[in-house]
């Protein structure tokens, strides 16, 4: 039904994408009908434009080698990164820990990025930055399980959904390759021995293209922060996130340039990614972050694998531009298909027990997830539905991320604490701006302890590091700055001291105030020095604290009737190693920056 060619490689030859991320799509608007003016942006826009033409790279059709358990290869795939075989002839390295100090780091981690990212994919290891990787992704045909099924109510016709549309990937494959890349190959490492007596075998083999026997035979267990470098097997992550990335540059730079050479990239990811017969992925994460083992665990997939396509917050954003802007390439049939994915989609997100298990959780996983819920739902064209989503987490989970301090204690517990406070800040960010686009004041919620995500900033920026990447946070200071105001500009001596060239960068671009019509900063129009007078709509207001009143610790509503909740497949904690992260002591933040 859906041909022999059922593996897609998307290569883009440095790991340029920005966090995940929302551009206020009436702000592209204005700036599109601005072209050709001096701006304070300009920088920013020519990055935009050079990295739309740089990832707009060609989509690469591989034989199957690894298919998900469904045995569908347009399933999508992808294994839970720090999970290690754990039997006394298999691989293994690093060992299962939790950080117990409030300034506590981790060592021996390998990589910056969070489950999934495309990070994971270029770390020091495995020194893959510069090589034309050619690795796998399992792209996908339309398929929802009998258990799961989408109410025909909310479903199209297939006719009506491929009429006009590619039944074979929009790009033309070069030759099969028949065996391995020599990208993918690696010298072995060093055995190494551990606490447990043991001597371990090397963290990893040369790739394989067949399966491996410790895949399904061994029982496999959380290190938490130790990526299993094998997991690189399967490109899923970062070939959807790349995609994502592209499709957002290739928009905007649309929206700049109005040239049809960027809308046509749009068009052709979308095809190949969500449309086209051949390649299209189904709408769901069955088999996403697969903690392989033996028995029906090894099976199915985990709920931190729908952090795998968070990129649909950007693929929904690229696509409101085209269709803001009445792209030619953004065709009535190609809306109705892709409308039609994404109902499935999203319908997938909020009735499945993955996804409800998503939803539940404390931590950065909930972030992100109603992240892609309010962009699938805008995109459905159901903004009540995603202004109620999003209203609904600032006043659950929300409450408990942020202590008064500004500690975000659900990441700072983490083995990569900087990353992961880092990282449910960009989901907060994004949620915010969400909020923002839907004309609602999100940046003024408080958590229980009466921190805003400006507080988390600040504290955040008043911390060591340490041996893990500072320049994670950079984007996030932009976008407080401008959602909050900058009066002293405090945030733009930050910027200018670790990373001279910020202006230049693409985040500039989005981090604007006459970005986010709906912040603080806009609502009480006050100049900031950060933006210049054509871009400048900043509040002249003081960080937000908890006030007068201090409020007392209690166990997050997470614990209502558990003892420990788990925070990423495997990894718990309990309401006693949280308490020393919320009543840390309140740091000035600004002697720091």
């Amino acid at each position: 039904m859906f041909g022999p060619l059922s593996f897609v490689i998307f290569f883009a030859p440095y790991a340029i994408g920005d966090p995940t991320d929302w551009v206020n799509v009436d702000y592209v608007v204005a700036r599109s009908k601005s072209t050709g003016r001096i701006s304070s942006t300009a920088d920013a826009e020519a990055t935009i434009v050079r990295n739309a033409e740089t990832t707009a790279k060609e989509v690469i059709l591989n034989p199957p080698n690894i298919l998900p358990p469904s045995k569908n290869p347009h399933d999508y795939l992808s294994w839970a990164p720090y999970h290690w075989p754990d039997c006394n002839w298999c691989p293994q390295a690093g060992r299962t820990h939790l950080v117990h100090t409030v300034n506590g780091s981790s060592s021996g981690t390998i990589g910056n990025s969070d489950n999934g990212t495309a990070g994971l994919y270029y770390s020091n290891s495995l020194d893959y930055v510069g090589q034309q990787v050619q690795s796998v992704l399992v792209i996908p045909a339309r398929r929802i399980d009998e258990a799961e099924a989408v109410p025909t109510s909310i479903l199209m016709p297939e006719s009506s959904l491929t009429s006009g549309l590619p039944i074979k990937p929009t790009v033309r494959p070069p030759a099969l390759p028949t065996t391995i890349s020599p990208a993918l190959r690696t010298a072995t490492p060093a055995t190494s021995s551990t606490s447990d007596g043991r001597t371990h075998g090397p963290a990893q083999a040369a790739a394989k293209t067949t399966q491996s026997s410790s895949w399904t035979t061994c029982p496999y267990v959380a290190r938490d922060g130790q990526v299993n470098p094998d997991v690189r097997n399967l490109r899923g992550p970062s070939a959807i996130n790349d995609a994502a990335q592209s499709i957002l540059y290739n928009a905007l730079a649309f929206a700049l340039k109005r040239s049809s050479t960027y809308s046509q990239n749009v068009a052709k990811f979308i095809d190949t990614f969500f449309l086209s017969t051949a390649t299209k992925m189904n709408p769901n994460v069955n088999f996403g972050q697969i903690v392989r083992g033996p028995g029906e665990a090894g099976r199915t997939g985990t709920f931190t694998g729908i952090l795998d396509l968070r990129g649909m917050v950007k693929i929904a954003n690229g696509i409101a531009v085209l269709k803001a802007l009445d792209s030619s390439d953004w065709t009535k049939t190609r809306d109705q298909a892709m409308g039609s994915w994404i109902s499935q989609y999203g319908y997938w997100l909020l009735n499945s027990s993955i996804g409800k298990m998503t939803a539940s959780r404390p931590n950065n996983h909930a972030t992100f997830y109603v992240a892609q819920v309010a962009a699938v739902k805008m995109l459905a064209g159901d903004k009540d539905g995603a202004t109620t989503s999003l209203q609904q987490f600032f006043r659950q989970q929300f409450l408990d991320q942020i202590a008064a301090s500004g500690e975000q204690p659900f990441e700072a517990i983490r083995t990569r604490p900087w990353h992961y406070r880092c990282f449910n800040l960009e989901a907060l960010i994004t949620n915010a701006k969400l909020g923002d686009e839907l004309g609602i004041d999100l940046w003024s919620s408080k958590s229980k302890y009466g921190a805003t995500i400006q507080k988390a900033l600040d504290f955040l920026l008043a911390l060591d590091p340490k041996n893990e990447d500072i320049s994670e946070v950079f984007p996030h200071v932009a976008a407080v700055a401008a959602a909050y105001g900058d009066p002293k500009g405090t945030y733009a001596t930050y910027l200018k001291k670790k990373v001279p060239s910020y202006q230049s960068k693409s985040y500039w671009f989005y981090d604007q105030a006459s970005a986010l019509p709906h912040s603080p900063a806009s609502k009480n129009r006050a100049r900031s020095v950060m933006w210049r007078r054509e871009d400048a709509v900043a509040v002249a207001a003081a960080p937000v604290t908890a006030g007068d009143v201090k409020v007392p610790f209690e166990c997050p509503a997470a614990f209502q009737d558990v003892t420990k909740v788990e925070i990423d497949d495997g990894i718990y904690v309990t309401c006693d190693d949280l308490r020393p992260f919320y009543e840390a002591q309140e740091f000035d933040g600004t002697e720091a920056l």
